[in-house]
């Protein structure tokens, strides 16, 4: 699952901005460094303050959803389909097998973006990113850098990329181009390169792109479904109480 829906689903069960915030960090630190991910358990204090405890609630969540994300049907046939039609497009570019299930989740982010709003969905993931200012840090250190021996300057690299992504992602075209297949093309040309594989030239753009937009039926009637699922991690908030402040 990508980021955008993994925002919206902690949100969604947890009633807690930041812990929608939080559910966003796995995939965007994977982006600054792939080799930052968050751990299944973590030791941290008996007290913790501020916006933490909710930040950490949705890493949490992140981690179950994936979970049960990629052992159900609704990722596993869409990127079955992903993959047929990118066969079916005859695209010059080798290894894009290999791409489908990225290519399927954000597929899924753009059919979140069309029953949502894209401008509704922008503005929540800012005031998040500002709801959990000063703790995306210790978040990170909580879940790598207080347990893996890193250089001062692999962290400082990794801090500037964070707040890199995060300015693209308020800016708002990296997501507000998941609605069309185009876009999404364009994000796959981007993981390609991350990827050390060459970036697809225009005419497999544009065959990726068309290629996409014929799944967007299939993409939110997927959403819709994803939507009715239970929370991952019980009913009706998803959120271990140790992890969240009491509520009022």
């Amino acid at each position: 699952m990508n980021f955008l829906l993994h925002r919206h689903l902690a949100e969604a069960h947890t009633g807690s901005r930041a812990a929608g915030a939080g559910a966003m960090l796995p995939d965007l630190w994977r982006m600054a460094d792939r080799r930052v991910r968050p751990r299944d358990s973590v030791e941290v204090g008996a007290s913790l303050e501020g916006r933490l405890p909710e930040v950490l609630a949705g890493i949490r969540h992140h981690v179950a959803v994936d979970h049960w994300f990629h052992h159900h049907r609704v990722f596993l046939e869409g990127e079955k389909l992903v993959a047929a039609r990118m066969r079916e497009a005859e695209l010059e570019a080798k290894r894009m097998g290999l791409l489908a299930h990225v290519t399927w989740e954000m597929c899924l982010d753009g059919a979140l973006l069309r029953k949502a709003g894209f401008e509704v969905t922008r503005a929540a993931l800012a005031e998040g990113f500002s709801a959990i200012e000063g703790e995306l840090e210790r978040a990170a250190s909580i879940h790598h850098w207080g347990a893996i021996e890193r250089t001062p300057e692999e962290r400082a690299a990794f801090e500037a990329r964070m707040k890199r992504i995060r300015a693209e992602l308020e800016r708002g075209p990296w997501i507000e181009g998941y609605q069309w297949g185009e876009g999404i093309a364009l994000r796959v040309s981007g993981v390609r390169a991350r990827l050390g594989l060459p970036p697809l030239d225009a005419p497999d753009h544009a065959r990726l792109g068309q290629a996409l937009d014929g799944v967007a039926r299939e993409a939110d009637a997927t959403l819709e479904e994803i939507l009715r699922a239970p929370p991952p991690l019980g009913d009706p908030r998803p959120i271990d109480s140790a992890f969240l402040p009491p509520r009022a």
